[in-house]
């Protein structure tokens, strides 16, 4: 019997995780920034419990990764298949977290409209620590973004990645998200920031 062809449509639903790998230039140019001396302790505004999260300068972190952020307004409208014409986006702010063993970034949200976060720095034995981990999901270290806390079968409510240099992730602000505790030594830094989209 020939199979009967059924045409459908399917639509895109939920929060735009978006992720790529930024240059090694832009990496280059963002660590330098990181490194300026009478860094602006950020710690009160965050909701991570870390010792060492501070202040950057959110136009020059801007000025370095424009691209980015208008390659994740061009990649919105294909999946959304809206439009942003005659808008733009602004760095509302932007600040480092130093990440090290036992420290936790628990589940939270930020403001304005987009928020990313650009990983610069894994600990080296991090790697190996995850392979260990018998735990099938969550795994230590990892960035973990949840748009709905019900266990769903029908469809996917949760991602999580085990972040490399250079991985950037731009999603909706109101999207929840959480770092894991990690035991290895080392540094884990990463750049956070908020965006605004304004006509």
């Amino acid at each position: 019997m020939k199979e009967k062809i059924i045409n459908y449509q399917f639509y895109h639903w939920g929060p735009f995780l978006y992720r790529t790998q930024v240059d090694k230039k832009s990496l280059e140019k963002i660590k330098k920034l990181c490194k300026i001396k009478n860094k602006k302790d950020y710690r009160k505004n965050l909701a991570g419990l870390l010792k060492q999260e501070y202040g950057i300068d959110k136009n020059k972190i801007f000025t370095i990764l424009s691209g980015y952020f208008n390659s994740y307004i061009k990649a919105s409208v294909e999946h959304y298949k809206c439009s942003y014409t005659g808008k733009q986006i602004v760095m509302e702010s932007a600040w480092v977290n130093y990440m090290v063993k036992n420290e936790i970034n628990p589940l939270h949200t930020h403001s304005k409209d987009l928020s990313f976060v650009l990983f610069i720095k894994v600990p080296k034995n991090l790697k190996k620590e995850v392979e260990e981990t018998v735990s099938s999901d969550s795994k230590p270290g990892s960035v973990n973004f949840v748009n709905d806390l019900k266990d769903n079968k029908f469809y996917i409510s949760a991602n999580n990645f085990i972040p490399e240099v250079g991985d950037l992730f731009i999603f909706p602000a109101s999207l929840h998200h959480y770092v894991n505790s990690f035991k290895s030594n080392g540094e884990r830094i990463s750049i956070s920031g908020n965006l605004e989209i304004i006509k």
